[in-house]
């Protein structure tokens, strides 16, 4: 028996060592939008994400444009079309402006929702890896990405411009192509 009256303290020794080894074998995950992720024309994810967080304005140059039409041919008026629907077409050229874009905090309504309960989240998911850090973190990058999707999908203010409905043929705010939704990704790193 030691001095202090404790015994068999080596091997408990031994599997807190163990123990330890595991739970440090992995230290963070990250979860957003993550580096090279692309829209189809090159532009940024990580870009378009953090300025529908945060809001900008985007400079717009100058362009031309055809503009579709559909002519009544009794009342001689006109209306816009789409090109396949329309029986005249005009181009136009369209001066250069600025758009701005309002803030839609989702990521950081999701961390306000979400965050503090993922402390003990974490620690029921390590207990169920059986300490395993990676494991436990790979379920955690499962689940804040799952919140943030959700978090995508649920956000309703502030509400789209109508002409930006009109476009889009919907009135949900950051959901267009959904690629921004489906970039939404996790990854553990050591």
């Amino acid at each position: 028996m030691s001095a202090d009256g404790l015994h068999g303290g080596d091997k408990l020794q031994q599997y807190l060592d163990r123990l330890l080894a595991r739970v440090s074998s992995a230290q963070v995950v990250r979860v957003g939008f993550l580096e090279g992720s692309t829209y189809e024309d090159g532009t940024s994810v990580p870009m378009v994400a953090a300025v529908q967080e945060f809001g900008g304005s985007m400079n717009i140059p100058e362009r031309t444009q055809d503009l579709n039409f559909k002519v009544n041919a009794n009342t001689g008026r006109s209306r816009f079309a789409k090109a396949d629907k329309a029986n005249f077409a005009q181009t136009v050229t369209i001066p250069a402006h600025t758009v701005t874009i309002p803030a839609r905090p989702y990521f950081r309504t999701m961390l306000d929702q979400k965050a503090s309960a993922w402390g003990a989240q974490a620690g029921k998911a390590l207990k169920a890896a059986d300490f395993n850090a990676k494991v436990a973190l790979e379920r955690m990058g499962e689940l804040i990405q799952g919140e943030l999707q959700g978090s995508i999908r649920d956000l309703t203010s502030p509400p789209l411009a109508p002409s930006t409905v009109r476009a889009k043929g919907f009135d949900k705010p950051l959901i267009d192509s959904g690629v921004m939704l489906r970039s939404v990704d996790f990854e553990v790193k050591d």
